[in-house]
């Protein structure tokens, strides 16, 4: 099979069809929530030597859910089991899965990821736990999204006898597979070069 020469200027729509599926692919947030803790007295999370864990389970939590297509969820809960830190070095964790519930503790939806990362800071303790490759699914989700990722961002830490306690605000974002950005950027080339042919 002979493919055809493309032209200089095809080969820049192309590049431009790329970069606009690109800009299209921005993420988009599919839940959030601001910290619900009103200071360092009622923390979200904990490093305890190797084990990180997180909870939320009184009031004032409200669930953001504005990449889905279900309601916002005021006073919600949520539950991180114990993970394990594993490299103290680079911040890398265990798999895991951080579970949402309602007001009544129905659950709403679950992110399970295959491992996180507590990213530093120049200070002590870290500054978020983010995790890649999540599965979002659940009740709320009406198609469960694989490859999404996941950012808990720490404020009011403590430092305690080992490790740190912090309050944190959540979101969780939906990003287009490179993939499919990707055929549609070589779907649009094909169209031109036929109309050109």
């Amino acid at each position: 099979m002979k493919f055809p020469k493309i032209p200089a200027g095809l080969a820049a729509i192309a590049l431009g069809a790329l970069s606009a599926a690109t800009a299209l692919g921005q993420s988009q947030t599919i839940a959030t929530f601001a910290d619900p803790a009103l200071d360092s007295t009622t923390p979200l999370f904990e490093l305890n030597g190797t084990s990180f864990s997180g909870a939320w389970s009184s009031t004032g939590l409200t669930l953001l859910t504005p990449g889905l297509a279900a309601p916002d969820f005021p006073n919600a809960h949520f539950r991180l089991d114990p993970i394990t830190l594993v490299d103290p070095v680079s911040g890398e964790t265990t798999g895991g899965a951080v579970e949402f519930f309602d007001s009544s503790d129905a659950l709403l939806m679950t992110l399970t990821f295959s491992e996180g990362r507590l990213i530093k800071p120049f200070s002590f303790g870290a500054s978020d736990f983010v995790a890649q490759s999540v599965v979002i699914a659940g009740p709320i989700v009406t198609t469960p999204l694989a490859n999404e990722s996941f950012a808990f961002s720490f404020a009011n830490q403590v430092l305690t006898d080992g490790g740190f306690t912090s309050t944190a605000a959540f979101t969780s974002s939906a990003v287009p597979e490179p993939a499919s950005l990707l055929l549609l950027s070589l779907g649009g080339l094909t169209m031109a070069c036929r109309r050109r042919a």
